[in-house]
């Protein structure tokens, strides 16, 4: 059996999709994520993890970022919540 967990920027429980009962303390790097409606809304696995400015406050502490396929990333700002962006390519 598989349960899929959602969490909010910034916390470190994520609460069970299908059983609210059920809680995931982080376990560190994810292996997928779900992207937004605006981006297909489909899963992507995590390729890798860095730290880097949050790309909307552009200043401040540093964040995490999740690396995704197709030049997709995601960073987590305590401010903006989850900011997803494309990377540049060369």
């Amino acid at each position: 059996m598989t349960e899929r967990f959602q969490r909010k920027a910034g916390s470190s429980v994520a609460q069970g999709i299908d059983d609210p009962s059920m809680l995931l303390l982080d376990d560190g790097l994810p292996e997928w994520v779900r992207l937004p409606a605006e981006l297909g809304g489909t899963q992507a696995k995590v390729l890798g993890a860095h730290a880097a400015p949050c790309p909307m406050c552009g200043t401040g502490p540093n964040v995490r970022h999740l690396e995704l396929p197709d030049s997709l990333g995601v960073a987590e700002c305590p401010r903006h919540g989850f900011a997803w962006y494309r990377r540049r390519t060369s």
